[in-house]
């Protein structure tokens, strides 16, 4: 199998493994198809970021959906997505492809984790069609995916759950394993020191209404101030 080092200067070098080649016609016939579809998809993203680091993408910073702050109790970077923050609706999916790999490139060359904020957000407002993830997941070089440790999923509601679990299948059963449902704030302290970690205010106090509420993480509770909290189920 083919392995790549996409370098600063948006260059593809290619090392060879010899020893791991099928040894059929057929085998090595599919063998040079993958090597040659990976080939081109590495030199489409390397093209696509140098094309991108001179983009203007201060508006996108200043909704402040994506921030690279902090460290896991292990040193490796956080990535902090907020989900309430993202216009799914109004932005260009293109563009915010763009926007992602050029914050993000750096810090994938090592390991690092992310924390999802899904609080107070809406699955169908909020977060990017699994169209559209499941295409940037197959543009995305492998280092975005092997040198991620865990993604802590914070708050997650029913529609969530459910359009991640429609992509699991597609998912290798590794990445699938990194995904961490986190219930609680306090849970994530086991992973990310404090200090390291910006929680917005809305994330504090709703989780404090959880905290008093338990069962309507499941939808049960009735109470008025859990109900009106866009993206948790209903009571059933």
């Amino acid at each position: 199998m083919a392995a790549f080092d996409l370098g600063r200067q948006a260059a593809v070098q290619i090392v060879s493994d010899t020893g791991r080649q099928p040894q059929s016609f057929f085998g090595r016939f599919l063998q040079r198809r993958r090597d040659a579809a990976a080939v081109r998809s590495e030199q489409e993203y390397a093209s696509i970021l140098s094309e991108s680091l001179g983009h203007d993408f201060s508006d996108l910073d200043q909704l402040e959906f994506l921030q690279t702050s902090g460290r896991d109790k292990d040193g490796r970077p956080l990535v902090v997505v907020v989900a309430r923050n993202f216009p799914a609706k109004v932005l260009n999916p293109d563009r915010v492809y763009r926007y992602l790999i050029t914050r993000l490139d750096a810090i994938a060359d090592g390991p690092y984790s992310v924390v999802w904020f899904h609080t107070c957000s809406s699955y169908w407002q909020n977060c990017p069609s699994l169209s559209w993830l499941w295409r940037t997941y197959e543009r995305l070089p492998p280092k975005y995916r092997s040198h991620l440790h865990r993604l802590f999923v914070v708050h997650c509601d029913l529609p969530l759950w459910v359009g991640l679990a429609a992509l699991g299948p597609l998912l290798s059963e590794a990445l699938w394993r990194k995904v961490e449902w986190v219930a609680r704030v306090e849970f994530l302290w086991d992973h990310v020191h404090k200090k390291q970690l910006a929680v917005p205010d809305f994330v504090s106090e709703h989780d404090a209404l959880l905290e008093e509420q338990p069962l309507a993480d499941y939808g049960v509770v009735a109470a008025r101030e859990v109900n009106a909290v866009p993206g948790l189920p209903g009571p059933v």
